[in-house]
Parts: structure tokens; sequence; C-alpha cells
């Protein structure tokens, strides 16, 4: 499946960042936390959704760094992301479970009409039952899907909220360690990103699922219309097209951080040589005092980027969770539908599943560029080392 291979990707990206963050941990764990950037992380812990934010541990809202890196170790627990992830499955499930309960009652009554009506002088009355049952299905899935695209297009909000909050607070990170050019190009790539993300994606998810959804209603209510290709055709050139602007993103950013570091880290070095030729007693001292501040430069940021990454996770946790069980309630639907031969009803309700799944691949490759920018983040060498 399609939708899959995005979903590998976002955790794949987090994985990696995972282990970055976890090397530049274990380099330093001591640090007076003179140079934390309190302002601008606070203000990144208050673009995240409220109801996230009640189950942050509260060492995340000091103002010294050590309290706040352990306030990220209890975050990077397992038995934490468990119990966030069945929190999410909590809240959500009942309301799977009972838009389930309805289909099956349905897809039933329209099984049992259709029993009762077999025959050459029946045909038109089994036929209006069908068309009748494909509306009442049609209304329950209608509603069950605005409550997706809503918690969709709130995650894409969220995530533009959550980027311009970085935006400042990845400056200073850079910054500290002397990567000023790295830290003008990430700046200009997030700005493309979260433009991107509002203009573009944030305007036409929302028309592309009405799109689709027409087109389903369509051949639902009416088989004769072959609209299934020109559907496909539509979610498959949507995802792609979404992809090749993410990878063209990220090519840029990756590009531009990169070889920002090597001329900040360059220029850097042709200093500390200088200072070391020019004055050679104080040259030592300085060039041992920079290294000891990439070391709690690096230190601070591992323990801000494994934050930022673990809150982007818990951020998409609630929406992936919502699209995965309505999903599920739709191809449930869907195969108790082929048992009991309701092959339009079947239709419709795969359509839905599979509408799901590509927005479950837009919102992942969507998460995926932020946590490969904090990855690099992590990953940049100080240019002060």
């Amino acid at each position: 499946m399609r939708w899959r291979k995005p979903l590998l990707l976002f955790f794949l990206c987090l994985l990696w960042s995972l282990c970055l963050c976890t090397k530049v941990a274990a380099a330093d764990t001591t640090t007076s936390g003179e140079e934390f950037p309190r302002e601008e992380f606070h203000d990144f812990l208050e673009s995240l959704p409220p109801e996230l934010v009640e189950h942050l541990p509260p060492e995340l809202f000091s103002n010294n760094q050590n309290d706040v890196a352990a306030g990220v170790e209890q975050m990077s627990r397992f038995s934490y992301l468990l119990s966030q992830a069945l929190m999410a499955l909590e809240d959500r499930l009942g309301a799977c479970l009972q838009t389930l309960a309805i289909l099956v009652g349905i897809l039933l009554l329209s099984a049992l009409c259709r029993a009762f009506s077999v025959g050459g002088a029946h045909r038109n009355l089994q036929g209006a039952f069908s068309f009748c049952a494909s509306l009442v299905l049609l209304s329950g899935l209608l509603s069950r899907g605005i409550q997706s695209l809503q918690r969709v297009e709130a995650f894409f909000s969220s995530l533009t909220r959550i980027t311009a909050a970085l935006l400042p607070l990845m400056a200073v990170l850079y910054s500290l360690g002397g990567n000023l050019t790295a830290a003008t190009a990430t700046s200009a790539g997030l700005s493309v990103y979260m433009t991107l993300l509002e203009e573009w994606v944030g305007r036409t998810v929302l028309p592309f699922c009405a799109i689709c959804l027409l087109f389903s209603m369509l051949q639902s209510l009416h088989p004769s219309l072959r609209l299934g290709t020109l559907l496909g055709t539509v979610k498959k050139n949507y995802t792609t097209l979404l992809t090749f602007f993410m990878m063209l993103l990220l090519a840029m950013l990756s590009a531009q951080t990169v070889l920002g570091a090597r001329s900040d880290t360059l220029l850097m070095r042709s200093a500390k040589f200088a200072a070391g030729n020019l004055i050679p007693v104080v040259g030592g001292s300085v060039a041992e005092l920079l290294r000891s501040v990439s070391a709690t430069v690096g230190y601070l940021r591992g323990t801000v980027g494994l934050c930022a990454v673990l809150l982007l996770l818990l951020t998409l946790l609630p929406t992936v969770v919502e699209l995965l069980l309505v999903r599920l309630t739709w191809q449930i639907g869907a195969a108790v539908a082929d048992l009991l031969g309701c092959d339009g009803e079947k239709k419709l309700m795969e359509e839905f599943a599979s509408l799901h799944g590509y927005l479950l691949a837009a919102v992942c490759i969507c998460a995926s560029v932020l946590v490969l920018s904090l990855g690099l983040l992590i990953h940049t060498v100080s240019a002060i080392g």
C-alpha cells in the first residue's frame, strides 16, 4: 500500500533523530544551564495543542536545562510513550466501535430487505432498498469522515504553529554553536516549509477529499459509472506531488544547512589558528574554552532536539490513531458487506478506507520533514568546537 511507505519513512526519521540525540547526550551531561534559551523554548511549548500540554512532565516548564533534561528523560521512557498511545486509543476507540455497530446494523437491514424482495417482480423494489441503504450508509460515512478531516486540518494547523515556534529556537541553538550561516539557511528553509504547509497543503487537503468523496458517492449510487480509475489517479497524483515538493524542500534544507555549517566551521578554525599564533599563551586557553563551550552546546542541542522530536511524535500520535482506527472500521464494514452480498456498500466503504490511507500518508510526509530538520540540528557540529 502506498500510504505505508510515508508512515515507515516517518518512523525511520524518528529513529534516526533519537539515535543522534542519544549520541550527543552521552557526550556530556553537566552544564550550568546559563545558555539555555528559556524564552524561545517556552514559546515552543505554548505552540503545542492544549490537550498535549496537560500531560507533559512539569520539569519541561523549568528555566533550568538540567530540569528540562530530566523531563525529556521521563518523556523518552517506554511506559510514558505507551501510556500516551493507549490514552489516544481509548479516546477514539469507543466512537469507532459505535460507528462500526451502526454500519453492521445498516448492512444487515439492507441484506434482509434484499432477501425479501428476490424475484423478477420485485427487482425494482430491491434496487430501491439498495439505493436507500447506500444513502443511509453515506450519511454515516460523511459524518464520521468530517470528524477525521477536522482532525487532519487541526494537525496541519498545529504543525504550522510548531514550525513558527521552532524558527527562533533553532536559530538560537545554531547561533550558540557559532553556526550563523546554518542558522540563516535553516530559518529560510523552515519558512518555505511553513508557507508550503499553510498555502498549499492546508488549502488543498479539503478540496482533495471532497473530490474523492464525490467520485465515491457517484460510483456507489450509480454503479454503471466507472470512476475507479479516475479516483485512483487523483489520489496517487496528489500524494506524489506532495512527496515531490517535500523532497525538494528537504534537499534544499539539507544542502544549505550542511554547507553553511562547513563554512562556519572553516571560518571559526581560521580565527582560532590566528589567535593561537598571534597570542601563543592566551590562544591555547581560548581553544580549550571553545572546546568546553562546544560540548555544552552539543548537549544543549541534543536535549532540546530530543524534546522537540518527542513532542512532535506526541502531537502526531492522536491523528495517526484516529486515521488508522477509522480506516480499520471501514475495512471491517467492507468485509461484512462482502459477506452479506452488498456490493455497492462494499465499494463505498473501501473507497473511504483508501481515502483515509492517503490522508495518513500526507500527514506523515509533512511531519517527516520537520523531524529530519531537527535531526540536522542535532547532527551539525558546532563551529566553535
